[in-house]
């Protein structure tokens, strides 16, 4: 006897992205959509009509004010598997999506195939983090005082070692070619950097970088 379909629901406030995965979902044979709506509220009011299998909730929509909504909504919905899709590769919000209740986390820039692969790891009873960003959500976090940008010895060697290549003026496709890793690691080492330092970007980080001579372009 055939298994029947995993249930799904997307809610995101991004109506193509929101539209190209329901339209995913929808070919698959092996998924029902429950519904494809633009913010948490509506996405609870499905789930009071009809609990699904699996919940992808965007981490920046109406709605999604604090990660703690996913334990309250874990809470009302155990039979309900939660996962966070987002545009923003922040390795923070893996953390503390973990910590209060998801299983997976999806890059919005996976492509369709990997998305698939992905649900369909978590609907299995895994959980699904990119190794990316696994890998760096699962280091110690600094305490303020020493994450503070009067502390740049809190720079582990892997992001100084970017943090030189970036102030020599090469992209982020250029280190991941260099060091022989995904961009995508680049990209939330960068994000790291800029933290650490005390700046809003990329270009301050550059510019803090070389005032205060903390790494050496020559090398």
């Amino acid at each position: 006897m055939a298994m029947p379909p995993a249930t799904v629901l997307i809610a995101d406030d991004h109506p193509l992205f929101r539209a190209a995965l329901a339209d995913l979902i929808r070919r698959t044979p092996e998924f029902e959509l429950v519904g494809a709506v633009e913010a948490l509220d509506p996405a609870l009011s499905l789930l009071a009509e009809r609990p699904c299998d699996l919940a992808l909730l965007d981490l920046r929509m109406p709605g999604m004010t604090d990660l703690s909504v996913l334990s309250a909504l874990r809470a009302k919905h155990p039979d309900t598997k939660l996962a966070l899709i987002s545009g923003n590769l922040d390795s923070e919000a893996v953390s503390g999506g973990l910590k209060n209740g998801i299983v997976g986390f999806l890059p919005k820039s996976f492509d369709p195939p990997v998305i698939l692969a992905a649900i369909r790891l978590i609907l299995s009873g895994a959980i699904y983090v990119p190794h990316e960003l696994a890998a760096l959500a699962s280091e110690p976090e600094s305490s303020p005082s020493a994450a503070s940008s009067d502390e740049p010895s809190t720079l582990t060697e892997r992001e100084r070692e970017i943090l030189t290549m970036m102030v020599a003026g090469a992209s982020h496709k250029e280190i991941a070619r260099s060091l022989g890793l995904a961009e995508i690691t680049i990209k939330l080492h960068a994000q790291r950097i800029v933290k650490k330092l005390g700046v809003r970007n990329r270009a301050a980080a550059i510019a803090k970088a070389v005032r205060d001579q903390l790494v050496d372009p020559t090398i």
